[in-house]
């Protein structure tokens, strides 16, 4: 039904098919012909000569570390890294002791139970707010081994927040727990990332690609690699890392003996986004494991899936769910009261199967599918309770933001409360009925309580009334209008005399979403350097000691700062298969010794390499996103600088006409990013796709959103021809960048029912 996917990309093949490798183009045959006895100028290429903009699809040693906080834009680098999947490992390690901890604290038979709230409710009556002996140790001890671990790393914990000025204890022997089995206690880390995974799950999390894994001795290579996305792998600094724990989710629960109730949350924020959530459950009673009968360990992120349950996740494009808000069942806060939050339940026809106390177990229900969403329409939970469930409901499809729709920010520990309220959903596509009917009692009942004011202010009821720091910035940047009537974005420098614009949604919604590919929907699993290092050994003869990563990397930014080849279009980089391009670059990189022998073998076995699906990372939840913004009547084209073989490759990868409707290469259509053209065919396209399939009106520029990861050719680009621009998150941090395709998709839904 979407026609033949990137029919102008397949250069010389029938439809459904490709072009093959070293096909010269229709575009360039035509330009040629269109130049009778002109000298070809090689001009400089007009795309970024940066190497962080322009070269990111094939590198990922270049990482940044730069602050990409929204709430806290100034955190200076630590110059400390860590890696997030040895801190993970640990984690999981942590969270299996902590359990261990709390059951040895029940069977010794006093909680030690204390009240840590003052305040009332509105209905006077006092809201326990307990912490216990449990809560207490199982902090300590976690704080105790991260601060071994790597002591610049930001650690957000419930007890330690809400009470700073308590000590924690240097030791603890638990010599007083008699029923704790001190043999599951790990000892902690020697330093920064020594981490011994001691517990299945630690050494799962550790068990990363293949490349790295072998370098580390306390990994086994027995288990299949994680597919970890890569911008994750790299070791990133700690100024962008934050780690939020909960040691005891769902005290009053526990005090009260819901025994069940109880969990142990901890999330991994990088650039305020959670990536990795972990939820343990002490009391859960595993019928199926005659050697660990009490407890389990939920855990995942973005871009790995969930590990800890059977049941399997609903997808964003599964047909078979039903989307009626009446069958929606409904999770929320036992003690918490609120009159908005009868209204949408009453509104939607919830049926609320679950009041409990106790956010990461809502999320467990959510995640075992026993309930579709979780309410809470008021401040009351934190960034440690919700960090860990988002990060796992978002693995699989699911969606959380605070009452209005927004997305938090986990980057700076000083706004741990959730002041906006926190909605989650297992199913994104419900996700915004729930938003919606909340901003609708809120609105009502503003608008009741205003009266006799003639013109209402639409943002006076909650959260928009509600100064929350927290609160992420737009997906879109600000497009900076100059006096003189030139665009940059908020990325670049402007003087005083400039005024902003918000680049927000047009009226009616964003009804087009164009999609870079390197560095963004594409990333290399293996890092370049390793690539092109690995070839120079396989080629007899040449000269190793020559070829450095050093002079590899240089070689690359050099030959992206040079003229065009001699040959190609004026400022067109890519022609064909793009050899006459990387040829140069092969041959500075391998020594600039090499014979032509040597560097074709050289080429073919680079080309080789990265013409394989397996050598590239595919964005974390792409697919679902693309299938499900097509079927909800969204047009979705790739723009990309790249030469003619990428619709083979993306055909390789997986993706076809349900992701996509077109395919622009900037080697089929001789423009290059930043230049508009390239945008305008993309355009084209599209509108010639709806005149055809008689899908309605065209679009403008103005309705179409670009996603790249660069702020030059994509950002910039997109403005210059009227599109909207925003950036996808990768290792080098830029402010309000999307984390993945889902948030974008999301953001492109809401626009059109808002």
């Amino acid at each position: 039904p979407h026609g033949s996917m990137f029919a102008r990309a397949a250069v010389s093949t029938a439809a459904r098919r490709f072009p093959q490798r070293g096909l010269a183009c229709r575009a360039l045959r035509r330009w040629r012909l269109a130049q009778p006895g002109r000298r070809v100028h090689t001009g400089v290429c007009v795309a970024s000569t940066s190497f962080s903009d322009d070269i990111r699809g094939y590198d990922r040693t270049a990482s940044s570390t730069s602050n990409n906080n929204t709430t806290n834009p100034t955190r200076p680098s630590s110059g400390v890294t860590v890696s997030i999947p040895h801190l993970t490992a640990l984690l999981l390690d942590l969270n299996n002791e902590g359990q261990h901890i709390i059951r040895a604290v029940v069977a010794k038979g006093d909680l030690v139970v204390l009240d840590k709230n003052k305040k009332n409710d509105k209905h006077g009556t006092t809201e326990l707010d307990a912490q216990t002996e449990a809560d207490r140790r199982v902090e300590a001890h976690v704080l105790r081994a991260l601060r071994s671990f790597c002591p610049d790393l930001v650690v957000v914990a419930e007890e330690s927040y809400e009470n700073p000025t308590a000590v924690i204890q240097e030791t603890d022997t638990f010599d007083d727990l008699t029923h704790l089995n001190k043999s599951v206690l790990a000892p902690f880390p020697g330093g920064k990332n020594a981490v011994v995974p001691k517990s299945y799950f630690s050494q799962r999390a550790m068990t990363m690609d293949s490349e790295r894994s072998s370098h580390d001795s306390s990994i086994s290579s027995s288990k299949p690699p994680l597919d970890w996305p890569p911008h994750l792998l790299d070791e990133i600094d700690t100024s962008r890392v934050v780690v939020f724990v909960d040691p005891l989710d769902g005290t009053n629960e526990f005090a009260g003996g819901a025994r069940e109730c109880v969990t142990s949350l901890m999330g991994v924020a990088v650039d305020g986004t959670p990536v990795v959530g972990i939820i343990g459950q002490p009391f859960f009673e595993n019928l199926d494991d005659a050697n660990t009968r009490l407890g389990r360990i939920v855990w995942g992120g973005r871009g790995l899936g969930i590990f800890g349950l059977d049941v399997t996740p609903r997808h964003l494009t599964d047909d078979s769910v039903e989307l009626s808000p009446k069958q929606l069942t409904c999770c929320i806060n036992r003690a918490t009261k609120d009159d908005r939050l009868d209204q949408v339940i009453a509104d939607l026809n919830l049926d609320v199967l679950h009041k409990v106390s106790a956010t990461g177990f809502h999320f467990l229900l959510l995640l075992e599918g026993k309930a579709d969403c979780a309410l809470l329409l008021r401040p009351g939970t934190k960034k440690w309770d919700s960090c860990p469930g988002e990060a796992l409901l978002r693995a699989c499809g699911g969606s959380v933001t605070d009452a209005a729709g927004r997305l938090y920010d986990y980057g700076n520990a000083k706004y741990a409360l959730n002041k906006s309220g926190l909605v989650s959903t297992r199913d994104a596509r419900r996700h915004f009925q729930l938003v919606s009917a909340a901003r609708g009692v809120a609105m009502r009942n503003e608008r009741h309580n205003e009266v006799l004011s003639e013109v209402p202010n639409t943002f006076s009821y909650y959260p928009l009334n509600v100064s929350d720091k927290s609160i992420r910035n737009s997906i879109t940047p600000s497009v900076i209008m100059a006096d003189a009537g030139s665009m940059v974005t908020k990325y670049h420098t402007v003087t005083e005399s400039t005024r902003t614009q918000k680049a927000t949604a047009p009226p009616g919604g964003w009804r087009a979403l164009t999609v870079d590919v390197g560095g963004c929907l594409l990333t290399p699993k293996e890092k370049v350097v390793d690539t092109y290092m690995r070839v120079a050994k396989s080629i007899h003869g040449l000269d190793t000691a020559r070829v450095t990563e050093t002079k590899i990397l240089s070689a690359i930014r050099s030959g992206f700062k040079k003229p065009v080849p001699h040959g190609n279009p004026e400022g067109i980089r890519y022609v064909g298969d793009g050899r006459s391009f990387w040829r140069g670059v092969v041959f500075d990189a391998m020594g600039g010794e090499l014979t032509d022998y040597e560097l074709e073998k050289a080429l073919n076995l680079l080309y080789e390499h990265y013409e394989k699906p397996t050598s590239w990372h595919v964005a974390p939840g792409a697919k679902e996103a693309f299938q499900l913004l097509r079927k909800e009547g969204i047009a979705v084209a790739v723009v990309s600088n790249w030469d003619t073989r990428l619709p083979t490759l993306l055909r390789a990868c997986g993706f076809d006409e349900s992701h996509f409707s077109h395919v622009v290469v900037s080697a089929e259509v001789l423009s290059d990013k930043p230049e508009a053209r390239i945008f305008e065919i993309a355009m084209e396209r599209i509108n010639q796709s709806i005149i055809r399939e008689g899908g309605g009106n065209t679009i403008t520029a103005s309705q179409v959103l670009h996603v790249g990861d660069s702020t030059v050719n994509d950002v910039d680009g997109a403005l210059k021809a009227g599109f909207g621009g925003a950036l996808l998150w990768n290792s080098t941090p830029k402010t309000g960048a999307a984390f993945d395709f889902a948030e974008i998709a999301e953001a492109i839904l809401q626009s059109r029912r808002v």
